[in-house]
């Protein structure tokens, strides 16, 4: 068990690792070839596809993963069309409110009118929501491989599609914005094409499935509410950016996030293999509350040191940007809780998700994201995107503690709560200090006892850690 258990992990990771290198070595030719001021209007566009691609599927993409357990087999492609349609319907009015208002809204993203990335904005919304169900066939079937070659082919069509429109169009915007809504068309092709028999279009004629349309909706529509709550959270910070400063502090910020989206990734790469295998576990044995209990631990020990080697790093990974990024490092050190907390906090939400009471993540997700609104609103204007990477990092600390204080009332799981705490307070304390004038080589030595706390923390379950992996190896 445990042995196929690490063969997953490592089937849906290694892709992440490379695309990560491939994104980040996008990410250094981004910051070369485009002014910060440039690089902020393409993260607008990310920014807002992302949000109407939320809305649009409207939760369904939940309810796919909630369900597809407990669908038969022969029927889980109906129960994607079936999702899918509710998603569609939902679409029609998205797209049509977009039309309605797109000059107001191509001139607030990018402060001109453009024909071209208008269209380009409808496709990418549209190609998200194909994208967004293509991939959770792939991670419900727990196809790691095939979900590592998808990563691999995403960072790399957006390399590609770099390089050759900045040899077409030069020093814009664009340039990103194109490459990444071709990369979305083909990668959609693939996704289908991959996995034929779950978008065999005779899928739609099958009798009905388990789980009907009405019940997707009433499953998902509170899920959609949370979401749509969470990316008001997680975009809040660049629309204040946008709001009280302007594109080269919002390019500043994106690359910043950029770096941390590497993060980004692994974090993805673990809730990609985590889902299906938790919910898998907990329908063949709910009392196996010692298995969530050695992950939680495990996860948290090691995203609290990546959180510390990242601050510790910040100012060499901001100098491979280029020129013209580096106040971007004071940024970083608050953004690493984002990717850590959400991380940490998959593997503690287990109560809320698997007794299905999914209205709290609205509350939870609309408490962390009035708190950020409030942070946003006190820091940007006077520190700009530093007092926006502070209120929204703190913001998910929040986020975390909500979600797991929650979830242990419907599931009781030893998570080790304290020793979370404290290591997230070593972590806060260093990325604080890292904000004041000091010498590099100061910096540098809080790290390493931010290292060293970390490792005492964790220390008797670490020793736990290296036998269960002699155990896997033998």
């Amino acid at each position: 068990m445990k042995n196929k258990l690490l063969k997953k992990f490592l089937a849906f990771s290694y892709g992440s690792v490379i695309g990560a290198a491939i994104a980040f070595i996008t990410t250094m030719m981004i910051t070369r070839i485009l002014p910060p001021d440039e690089f902020g209007k393409a993260s607008m566009f990310t920014l807002f596809v992302s949000i109407a691609m939320i809305v649009a599927v409207f939760g369904t993409d939940q309810a796919f993963v909630r369900f597809f357990y407990e669908e038969k087999e022969n029927k889980r492609g109906v129960l994607l069309y079936n999702c899918l349609k509710v998603s569609l319907v939902i679409l029609v009015p998205v797209l049509f409110v977009i039309i309605v208002i797109r000059k107001e809204l191509l001139y607030f993203l990018f402060s001109e009118y453009n024909t071209t990335i208008f269209i380009a904005l409808i496709v990418a919304v549209i190609t998200q929501v194909f994208y967004r169900f293509g991939t959770l066939v792939i991670r419900m079937q727990q196809k790691g491989n095939l979900y590592s070659i998808l990563e691999i082919l995403s960072k790399s069509l957006i390399l590609i599609g770099v390089v050759v429109f900045y040899s077409i169009l030069g020093r814009s915007y664009n340039i990103l914005i194109y490459s990444t809504v071709i990369s979305f068309i083909l990668l959609v092709v693939f996704l289908i094409y991959s996995q034929k028999r779950y978008w065999n279009l005779n899928n739609l004629i099958v009798p009905k499935s388990t789980h009907s349309k009405l019940e997707i909706f009433s499953y998902g529509y509170p899920l959609a509410f949370t979401t749509a709550v969470m990316w008001i959270f997680e975009g809040f910070d660049k629309f204040a950016i946008r709001q009280w400063g302007d594109f080269n502090e919002l390019g500043l910020y994106a690359a910043a996030f950029k770096i941390i989206g590497l993060l980004a990734i692994m974090k993805m790469a673990f809730t990609t293999f985590w889902t299906p295998v938790a919910y898998e576990t907990y329908q063949k044995d709910p009392n196996n509350t010692s298995f969530y209990a050695n992950v939680s631990k495990l996860v948290s020990f090691l995203m609290m040191l990546v959180g510390v080697v990242v601050i510790m790093m910040k100012d060499i990974i901001i100098m491979l940007l280029g020129g013209g990024y580096e106040e971007a490092s004071l940024m970083l050190p608050f953004l690493v809780f984002i990717p850590i907390m959400y991380t940490i906090s998959e593997t503690t939400v287990l109560g809320i998700n698997f007794h299905k009471k999914v209205k709290w993540h609205i509350a939870i997700a609309g408490v962390a994201c009035v708190v950020n609104i409030i942070g946003n609103w006190l820091l940007v204007p006077q520190f700009g995107g530093i007092g926006a990477s502070i209120s929204t990092g703190i913001s998910y600390i929040l986020f975390f503690a909500l979600r797991t204080f929650i979830s242990l009332y419907y599931y009781k799981v030893n998570y080790g709560l304290t020793k979370v705490y404290i290591s997230t307070a070593v972590l806060l304390f260093f990325a604080s200090y890292t904000l004041f004038p000091s010498q590099p080589i100061h910096e540098q030595i809080v790290g390493l006892m931010a290292i060293i706390i970390i490792i005492f923390i964790y220390l008797n379950d670490i020793k736990r850690f290296t036998k269960l992996r002699k155990e896997v190896v033998q």
